[in-house]
Protein backbone atom coordinates (compact mmCIF):
# COMPACT_ATOMS: atom_id res chain seq x y z
CA UNK A 1 0.00 0.00 0.00
CA UNK A 2 1.27 3.60 -0.77
CA UNK A 3 2.02 6.05 1.82
CA UNK A 4 -1.22 8.29 1.05
CA UNK A 5 -2.80 4.85 0.50
CA UNK A 6 -1.88 3.96 4.29
CA UNK A 7 -2.83 7.72 5.34
CA UNK A 8 -6.45 7.69 3.98
CA UNK A 9 -7.62 4.26 5.67
CA UNK A 10 -6.31 6.38 9.08
CA UNK A 11 -8.56 8.75 10.82
CA UNK A 12 -5.59 10.16 12.19
CA UNK A 13 -3.94 9.87 9.09
CA UNK A 14 -7.42 12.18 7.44
CA UNK A 15 -6.52 14.99 9.81
CA UNK A 16 -3.18 14.55 9.12
CA UNK A 17 -3.69 15.28 5.35
CA UNK A 18 -6.32 17.75 6.19
CA UNK A 19 -4.39 20.21 8.06
CA UNK A 20 -1.13 20.14 6.19
CA UNK A 21 -3.08 20.88 3.27
CA UNK A 22 -3.93 24.13 4.73
CA UNK A 23 -0.89 24.90 5.68
CA UNK A 24 1.20 24.20 3.05
CA UNK A 25 -1.40 26.14 1.03
CA UNK A 26 -1.11 29.07 3.60
CA UNK A 27 -4.91 29.33 4.66
CA UNK A 28 -3.93 30.84 7.91
CA UNK A 29 -7.93 31.52 8.69
CA UNK A 30 -8.82 28.14 7.78
CA UNK A 31 -6.21 26.28 9.65
CA UNK A 32 -7.74 28.32 12.60
CA UNK A 33 -11.31 27.40 12.19
CA UNK A 34 -9.85 24.00 11.78
CA UNK A 35 -7.97 23.38 14.75
CA UNK A 36 -10.72 24.92 16.76
CA UNK A 37 -13.10 22.34 15.14
CA UNK A 38 -11.20 19.24 15.25
CA UNK A 39 -9.24 18.99 18.25
CA UNK A 40 -10.47 17.79 21.37
CA UNK A 41 -10.85 20.21 24.30
CA UNK A 42 -8.14 18.74 26.40
CA UNK A 43 -5.81 19.15 23.48
CA UNK A 44 -6.56 22.75 23.29
CA UNK A 45 -6.65 22.85 26.96
CA UNK A 46 -3.20 22.32 27.19
CA UNK A 47 -2.06 24.29 23.52
CA UNK A 48 -4.98 27.09 22.64
CA UNK A 49 -6.02 27.56 19.09
CA UNK A 50 -3.98 30.76 18.52
CA UNK A 51 -0.96 29.49 20.42
CA UNK A 52 -0.77 26.36 17.67
CA UNK A 53 -1.59 28.39 14.96
CA UNK A 54 1.33 30.87 15.74
CA UNK A 55 3.73 27.45 16.21
CA UNK A 56 2.53 26.16 12.74
CA UNK A 57 2.74 29.98 11.09
CA UNK A 58 6.32 30.18 12.34
CA UNK A 59 7.37 26.52 11.18
CA UNK A 60 5.86 27.13 7.86
CA UNK A 61 7.98 30.69 7.72
CA UNK A 62 11.05 28.46 8.23
CA UNK A 63 10.42 25.58 6.72
CA UNK A 64 8.05 26.41 3.54
CA UNK A 65 6.21 23.46 2.82
CA UNK A 66 6.05 20.09 4.35
CA UNK A 67 5.56 17.16 2.25
CA UNK A 68 4.91 13.38 3.60
CA UNK A 69 8.49 11.79 3.21
CA UNK A 70 7.63 8.21 4.17
CA UNK A 71 4.82 7.36 6.62
CA UNK A 72 5.90 5.01 9.28
CA UNK A 73 2.90 3.41 10.63
CA UNK A 74 -0.95 4.67 10.69
CA UNK A 75 -3.40 2.70 12.29
CA UNK A 76 -7.19 3.73 12.71
CA UNK A 77 -6.61 6.30 15.43
CA UNK A 78 -2.84 7.41 14.74
CA UNK A 79 -0.61 8.01 12.29
CA UNK A 80 3.20 8.63 12.19
CA UNK A 81 4.79 10.18 9.12
CA UNK A 82 8.41 11.50 8.24
CA UNK A 83 7.93 14.70 6.73
CA UNK A 84 10.32 16.51 4.56
CA UNK A 85 10.84 20.62 4.30
CA UNK A 86 10.68 22.33 1.48
CA UNK A 87 13.23 24.81 2.01
CA UNK A 88 16.29 23.07 3.59
CA UNK A 89 17.44 19.48 4.51
CA UNK A 90 15.29 19.00 7.29
CA UNK A 91 13.37 15.90 8.52
CA UNK A 92 10.40 16.29 10.97
CA UNK A 93 8.64 12.91 12.92
CA UNK A 94 4.89 13.85 12.98
CA UNK A 95 2.87 12.07 15.59
CA UNK A 96 -1.07 12.02 14.78
CA UNK A 97 -3.65 10.57 16.92
CA UNK A 98 -7.27 10.94 17.38
CA UNK A 99 -9.94 10.05 19.55
CA UNK A 100 -11.74 6.83 18.86
CA UNK A 101 -15.42 8.00 19.01
CA UNK A 102 -16.78 9.88 15.72
CA UNK A 103 -15.80 13.13 14.99
CA UNK A 104 -12.52 11.50 15.60
CA UNK A 105 -11.36 14.89 17.37
CA UNK A 106 -7.38 15.27 17.52
CA UNK A 107 -5.53 14.38 20.87
CA UNK A 108 -2.21 15.18 19.49
CA UNK A 109 -0.41 16.61 16.73
CA UNK A 110 3.44 16.17 17.86
CA UNK A 111 5.92 17.48 15.23
CA UNK A 112 9.70 16.97 16.37
CA UNK A 113 12.06 17.66 14.18
CA UNK A 114 14.69 14.71 13.22
CA UNK A 115 18.36 15.23 13.87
Amino acid sequence: MSDKGALITSQAGMRLIAQQTLLNRGDFARLRGYIAENYATAALDSQPVQDRLEDLQALAEQAGKLRVYQVVGASKHQAVAVMEAQRSDAFYMLQVAVEEDYPHKITAFILSPLE
